[in-house]
């Protein structure tokens, strides 16, 4: 990252807070999926893109530990901050909010983490899979906040896992970015995987590219490999088993690549180093969710 995404990503990642947060929006998305809008008092933080919250549900609850949840979109309705979540229930804490109607309330810390360097100079290629496409969505409402358009690649194993398609076309029209479909068995767009994709129209696209990306880790790994061998610098944004979100809890460990092992201690971006890993290992809720793809032993990623 740069000197200036650094500081910024660290302060952000210094910056939470818990607020008491109000169900606004509670629905459903299609394919499985939800999407909640929770309301938080005007003190809250506004989150960077490829930031994440933790929500702990009030009491009484099944469950005791907070849910990590990326955030998928941020807005400013008078004095408070709305924020958006797309998710799957699939586990006892996420069936328990799925289970939450408006006016119910729950706990947020927020915002934690690193977001994307979106400032780094390119062309925006977006890279999502599956309900990936939620938090870079958010990215590219960043981007066109400040005047750029992106190029949106969306990839899935069929049609119906393209979570929220329409949805993300009729906003990517409105921002003026272009989407580019994938299917693995060739459903909707094209027949490949969303890599073949990418490698296929790479060349048309405005260079210099720097890629932005978020889904399943085999997804990451594909992007991390192709942004080494085409020289595009790559920023990817991973998921591990989180408790506390802030890296007390040592539960999110992530390997470093080489390189990043080399030159650990060296960055001096701010944060304090009981909140990071150690020279082999980062902390996912600390030292990203976003990574530099370089900066991971794709390897030993699980």
């Amino acid at each position: 990252m740069s000197a200036l995404a650094l500081q910024e990503n660290a302060a952000r990642a210094l910056a939470w807070r818990q607020v008491t947060a109000r169900v606004a929006r509670h629905q459903d998305y299609g394919a499985g999926h939800r999407w909640l809008d929770l309301v938080l008092p005007a003190v809250a933080p506004r989150p960077l893109a490829g930031q994440f919250v933790q929500l702990l549900l009030e009491a009484p609850s099944p469950v005791l530990l907070p849910r990590p949840m990326s955030v998928a979109a941020a807005a400013t309705r008078g004095d408070r901050l709305v924020l958006g979540f797309l998710y799957a229930p699939v586990g006892s804490g996420t069936r328990t909010l799925a289970a939450l109607e408006p006016g119910d309330h729950v706990e947020v810390l927020s915002p934690l983490g690193r977001g994307y360097p979106l400032e780094i100079k390119g062309t925006p290629v977006l890279v999502a899979g599956g309900r990936g496409v939620a938090p870079l969505l958010f990215a590219a409402d960043a981007l066109a906040r400040s005047g750029r358009r992106c190029e949106f690649f969306f990839g899935a194993r069929d049609r119906g896992r393209l979570v929220g398609l329409e949805e993300a076309r009729r906003r990517l029209d409105r921002m003026g970015s272009r989407l580019h479909l994938a299917t693995d068995d060739g459903s909707r767009g094209f027949h490949g995987t969303v890599m073949d994709l990418l490698d296929r129209v790479a060349l048309r696209l405005p260079q210099p590219l720097v890629i932005h990306a978020c889904g399943p880790h085999s997804m990451l790994k594909a992007v991390a490999r192709w942004g080494t061998g085409h020289g595009v610098p790559a920023y990817v944004a991973m998921e591990s088993i989180m408790a506390c979100g802030t890296g007390v809890c040592r539960g999110c460990p992530l390997p470093r690549s080489s390189q990043a092992r080399a030159a650990y201690g060296r960055s001096g971006d701010g944060v304090p180093p009981s909140l990071l890993g150690n020279r082999d290992y980062a902390m996912c809720c600390t030292e990203g969710p976003v990574f530099a793809a370089e900066d991971l032993d794709w390897e030993r990623v699980e």
